[in-house]
């Protein structure tokens, strides 16, 4: 008998969990779907290639992997449309997409790169308009 139930409850653990990882996966179907539209419509073909906005679209999934509750991932389907949607229907311009989605991954992109071998002053001086000086001359 306990083990038919325990059986039971895993199964429905399986279930919910495939329930919202399908409704997730449908909707970042959708948004793929979509950014070529949104790339010619915002004309931003020489700005980002359309593999680099899947991958931006990638990642900010990636940000919410580890939510497992339902409410909250039927609420970040929610928002998320109603994003994709200003940026169909230009609510948002080209200077939006490229400021608060382009950018940031760019960003990211040069932050994950590897160690250079500059000084710390000159890698200060490169990367801020304030560079800071350690030590003392």
């Amino acid at each position: 008998m306990a083990s038919r139930l325990g059986k039971a409850a895993v199964e429905a653990a399986q279930q919910e969990k495939r329930l919202f990882g399908g409704a997730a996966r449908h909707f970042y179907f959708e948004i793929c779907r979509c950014l070529p539209f949104i790339q010619r419509l915002h004309k931003m073909e020489e700005m980002v290639s359309l593999r680099e906005l899947r991958a931006i679209v990638k990642d900010k999934f990636k940000e919410y992997k580890d939510v497992k509750d339902g409410r909250v991932v039927d609420l970040l389907i929610f928002k998320g449309r109603e994003e994709i949607e200003t940026y169909l229907l230009m609510h948002k311009q080209r200077h939006h997409v490229l400021t608060e989605v382009v950018e940031p991954y760019y960003n990211k992109q040069r932050a994950s790169k590897v160690a250079s071998t500059n000084s710390p002053f000159l890698d200060s001086f490169l990367t801020s308009n304030y560079p800071t000086v350690q030590g003392r001359f």
